[in-house]
């Protein structure tokens, strides 16, 4: 009998869990042992994971060669979910000579400045960017543009470390914020050093600043197979303006494109931005803000969307991306769905609003709403929150999925919604985080 299986690189416990029980023996996971030591999920059966130390790429494949001699399996295709696993990912790729992103398309993807560099040399439209060796070159950006701007890492994911930046002053604090974070930051991967043009680039040390771009903000889906393309979704991004700059409080789905914005230019500007970064054969997942009809890219990465799209999207129209995922990582052309299936549901994402232990945690009376689809909490009780910019993540509660039942007042709905999920921290009392 064939013991073929998708090869999963570095993802979190979380998919691993959801990926091993919808697919049982279809994968395969190269997982981080940090990232299994931690985690509340059970662990796959032994044949099925392969811990590993990510941070020592080196060692990966012999030790995954072993494993697939041990257990007598070969490898289908190669996928990878999480944006500081995919370097990983297309190395062992080339290794095993199956179809996945070069490390070249990665890298250009990965570094919010080359992407740009790229998109801009191809004609499409994106933010202005530049280097930042120091806060000096900040401050020149800003007065250059005469305008607000966005001080963030070369590459970060989400809303980590990302600074809106007005004035000089703006720019020295947020300059020195990003040094002396990421000087600890425990993300080696993440900002793991590359090669670019020859030569080393650290981004613990070198940032980037981009024009700020006022509009709406969307993410999307999308397939590249050649010269065709695929959209799989577009959500609308709702930012929350009481968290960090850039934090995401919840995703309308579907979404489509705003008046005057022509899908076909769309479709054709998505090939394009693929294919300017070394992209040929790829799901994708890019975040883009709509200002005056143009579609300004922001982020573009040869993975899905993560954070509660992948539950969104599927009880929205019943597709499983992550499934999907792993059938075009085996060679199989990714097939769209009917747009009839669509049921508009919003994600909203649970945040804390202050720091320290949580004692209790009650989501009963938000279960008990009748617009509640789905809830999914990722925290407990004795989970310790910091809030940024020492920490990004540990605010993160988890998320919601409801049907709005007033579409002119969907604000107020997410706004009712979220609040009803409460967090008792030792000593205090708090709600999830609600906009103003």
């Amino acid at each position: 009998m064939s013991n073929r299986r998708v090869l999963v690189v570095g993802t979190t416990a979380d998919y691993i869990d959801i990926i091993n029980r919808r697919f049982p023996k279809r994968a395969v996971f190269v997982t981080d042992v940090n990232e299994r030591a931690k985690a509340t999920e059970p662990s796959p059966s032994s044949d099925d994971e392969l811990l590993c130390d990510l941070n020592q790429p080196e060692r990966i494949v012999a030790a995954l060669r072993r494993h697939l001699s041990r257990w007598r399996m070969e490898l289908s295709g190669i996928a990878c979910f999480d944006c500081e696993s995919m370097h990983t990912a297309a190395s062992i790729a080339h290794s095993f000579r199956l179809s996945y992103a070069s490390t070249e398309a990665v890298t250009k993807c990965r570094s919010k400045y080359v992407c740009k560099k790229f998109w801009r040399q191809a004609g499409l439209s994106c933010p202005d960017v530049e280097l930042v060796h120091n806060a000096s070159d900040a401050v020149s950006f800003l007065h250059r543009i005469d305008g607000p701007a966005v001080l963030k890492p070369l590459t970060g994911s989400g809303s980590e470390l990302i600074f809106l930046c007005s004035t000089q002053d703006d720019c020295v604090v947020a300059f020195n914020t990003l040094r002396f974070r990421l000087a600890r930051h425990s993300g080696r991967r993440m900002y793991a050093p590359y090669i670019c043009d020859g030569r080393k680039v650290d981004p613990c040390r070198v940032f980037v600043i981009e024009e700020f771009v006022r509009g709406d903000e969307y993410s999307c889906d999308f397939a590249v197979d050649g010269g065709c393309v695929e959209i799989i979704r577009i959500a609308k991004k709702v930012l929350d303006p009481k968290q960090a700059f850039g934090t995401t409080l919840a995703y309308l789905l579907p979404s489509s494109l705003p008046e005057g914005l022509d899908g076909e230019v769309f479709r054709k500007q998505l090939r394009t931005a693929a294919q300017s970064l070394s992209l040929d054969r790829a799901i994708c997942m890019l975040d883009f803000i709509v200002r005056n009809n143009q579609a300004f890219m922001i982020e573009l990465a040869p993975r899905p969307g993560g954070d509660c799209l992948p539950p969104l999207l599927l009880n929205s129209c019943g597709m499983d991306v992550l499934g999907r995922t792993l059938d075009f990582a085996e060679g199989h052309p990714y097939i769209p769905g009917a747009s009839s299936q669509w049921r508009p549901l919003v994600g909203v994402r649970l945040f804390a609003t202050c720091s320290g232990e949580i004692e209790q945690i009650d989501s009963s009376v938000l279960l008990e709403d009748h617009r509640v689809v789905e809830c999914h909490l990722k925290r407990g009780p004795g989970h310790r929150i910091v809030l940024p910019p020492e920490d990004y993540e540990s605010r993160f509660l988890g998320h919601v999925i409801f049907e709005p039942t007033v579409p002119e007042s969907i604000e107020n709905e997410y706004i009712e919604i979220a609040s009803k999920l409460k967090i008792e921290m030792k000593k205090s009392l708090c709600a999830t985080v609600s906009p103003s």
